[in-house]
């Protein structure tokens, strides 16, 4: 499912450089004078606007507001820019496909986002064991590209998403149970750091900030492209078998017990979602999303206890793996109001008497307020055993054991409903 804990900086770095005093006026160069400045040192693919519109974001909240936005085409664009603002003392943010979610992305009134999602481009090995991808690569193309080529990724559910945004805070993907997380599937990477300086970057060339940049990329440099792995499969095996599964309130306390007791298995995976029906009822339903790379026969044995609960009714079927995605693409939905709230969980925190309340809890939410009936809450359940076996020496991210991520997400379109929407997600 399309966010989680490991990913919540799915932008590719944000890097405050400048401090200015609030005694003093702000004078920001105008768009002629940055493009006479930038421009000339940008490849002709590239841009530079006053559009925010250039550079969507999936959730308005807490959006950035830049003054300047730099469309790059190539990788060698992003030093340039980045030692311009360094030398304007203009606060800049690189942003890959504008999914992650923050309230902290604050660029004052001359900021500047770098928009990589010109850098969307990928290329395959003879074997298509690897893949050379550009810092802005979504998804959805490398899901297609891979797919057409006998191929897969290890890649998040969400096809949205700029892929090292996702990965490079430690990424979990449905496939993570045999391949290992996001950040075990980078083997190399072109990082811009803070100073504008290009760098490569792996075990052997600058093994200290190969170990940081997977799990705390957006700490320490702007990904301009990487190499990352990929695993061959016959188009005829490309699948796995998932769906939606829907139950009735009162099997709510039974159906936890059940993910709860599952013999989690590396080609398993599940989540759950509290959503309403949509307009014009909003009823409240309860989800669950199964998923099995392999086929219905061997899933349908793997998950029985959870059809053994007595669904309402059953969507699950087998899907070739440029359709693993589809389900979630109402989540990919750009704007509106989202002011996400995360948290993880041990195996344990699947109390049933703990999400009977939140669910309660969930009810009450988008009935006493229509205008946010398109809110929900969804937990994702992972195999951890590739993860855990492949060990936190290899990277700085530390939460490999962690199975369950949770994450509750208001919807609405007012900012005078914010205060309201963050009181009820941070509850």
């Amino acid at each position: 499912m399309p966010f989680t804990i490991s990913t919540l900086v799915l932008a590719q770095v944000a890097l405050l450089l400048a401090s200015i005093p609030q005694s003093f006026a702000v004078t920001c160069p105008t768009l002629s004078e940055v493009k006479n400045d930038l421009g000339s040192t940008l490849s002709p693919g590239s841009s530079i606007s006053t559009s925010a519109g250039d550079a969507p974001r999936w959730s308005l909240y807490g959006a950035p507001h830049p003054a300047f936005v730099v469309n790059v085409s190539s990788e060698s664009d992003v030093a340039p820019t980045v030692r311009y603002c360094n030398k304007k003392n203009i606060t800049f943010l690189a942003q890959s496909q504008g999914n992650g979610w923050a309230d902290t992305f604050r660029l004052g009134d001359c900021g500047l986002v770098i928009n990589m999602a010109g850098l969307n481009r990928l290329q395959f090995n003879k074997n298509r064991t690897l893949a050379s991808i550009g810092g802005g690569t979504q998804v959805k193309d490398m899901v297609l590209a891979a797919y057409n080529s006998g191929t897969r990724f290890s890649n998040p559910t969400c096809t949205c998403l700029g892929f090292l945004g996702a990965m490079l805070g430690g990424g979990i993907t449905r496939s993570q149970g045999l391949y290992g997380q996001g950040v075990d599937q980078v083997l190399q990477l072109n990082v811009v750091t803070a100073s504008g300086e290009s760098r490569r970057v792996n075990p052997r060339l600058n093994p200290d900030l190969w170990y940081a940049m997977r799990g705390a990329a957006p700490n320490f440099g702007i990904v301009t492209s990487a190499l990352v792995k990929a695993y061959p499969t016959p188009k005829d095996q490309n699948i796995a078998w998932e769906g939606a599964i829907t139950f009735a309130d009162d099997k709510l306390e039974p159906l936890i017990k059940a993910i709860h007791d599952l013999d989690l298995q590396p080609e398993m995976e599940i989540d759950f979602l509290f959503a309403t029906s949509g307009p014009p009822l909003n009823t409240p339903a309860i989800t669950a999303i199964p998923f099995f790379l392999g086929n219905a026969s061997a899933a349908r044995v793997a998950f029985a206890p959870i059809f053994a609960v007595g669904p309402l009714s059953d969507e699950t079927a087998e899907v070739p793996y440029d359709h693993w995605g589809d389900f979630a693409n109402s989540f990919c939905q750009k704007g509106m109001r989202k002011p996400a709230y995360g948290a993880s969980l041990a195996r344990e925190g699947l109390n049933p008497v703990t999400w009977r309340a939140v669910y309660e809890e969930f009810k009450t939410f988008v009935a006493r307020y229509p205008e946010a009936a398109g809110s929900s809450i969804l937990a994702e359940y992972y195999p951890v055993q590739k993860a855990v076996a492949i060990g936190d020496a290899t990277s700085s991210y530390p939460f490999r054991d962690v199975p369950i991520h949770v994450v509750t997400i208001p919807l609405y379109e007012n900012s005078s409903f914010d205060v309201t929407a963050n009181a009820w997600g941070a509850r």
